[in-house]
């Protein structure tokens, strides 16, 4: 399946820096801006935060046109950090600043950016790292509804090894997943 990303350039030798920095300006809390919350301005988002999710947005679509080119291990390099930060943000740290927030707040389909990087992570990596990339995700789609059916997508570019290796990893950590599959198991 094509990645649906709209086609422009990318200066794949400036990404992994722009990645990078603002991995670091994020934990510095350059996007940070709180404020006292009360019952008058609970929906007030900052515009360091929109800032910083439509910063993220385009960073991911910029390593999911490198992974549609094929030059899987920047993108793989890219994505891996771009999610570490995402799971610090979910987990707390003082990266965004809002009453409520979440990924749902990335102006973008994420199923796209997850399709692409399962499918660099499965290019080139082992068994072993494959699960090790694509657990997080299934993890974070399991507390999230299973709305961006991380483990189909996880199935559908696997190598035969990779599936073996990723159903004992989640069977052995009891993960939810969802099964789309006709007379399939759910989980």
């Amino acid at each position: 399946m094509k990645l649906e990303v709209k086609p422009s350039q990318v200066d794949e030798k400036e990404l992994l820096k722009e990645v990078k920095k603002f991995y670091n300006d994020s934990l510095r809390g350059v996007y940070y801006a709180p404020f006292n919350i009360n019952s008058k301005n609970f929906m007030h988002i900052p515009e360091e935060t929109e800032e910083w999710f439509e910063k993220l947005a385009d960073l991911l679509s910029d390593a999911a046109k490198v992974s549609e080119k094929g030059s899987h291990e920047l993108a793989v390099e890219c994505f891996k950090i771009l999610y570490e930060l995402i799971d610090k943000m979910q987990d707390g740290d003082d990266i965004v600043f809002a009453d409520e927030y979440g990924t749902w707040m990335i102006p973008a389909d994420e199923k796209v950016f997850i399709r692409a990087f399962l499918i660099s992570l499965s290019a080139v990596s082992s068994p072993e790292e494959f699960v090790e990339g694509a657990i997080p995700l299934l993890k974070r789609d399991s507390r999230e509804s299973l709305h961006n059916k991380v483990y189909k997508t996880a199935v559908e570019v696997a190598n035969g090894e990779q599936k073996k290796a990723l159903e004992s990893a989640i069977k052995t950590l009891k993960i939810k997943v969802k099964i789309d599959l006709p007379g399939a198991k759910r989980r």
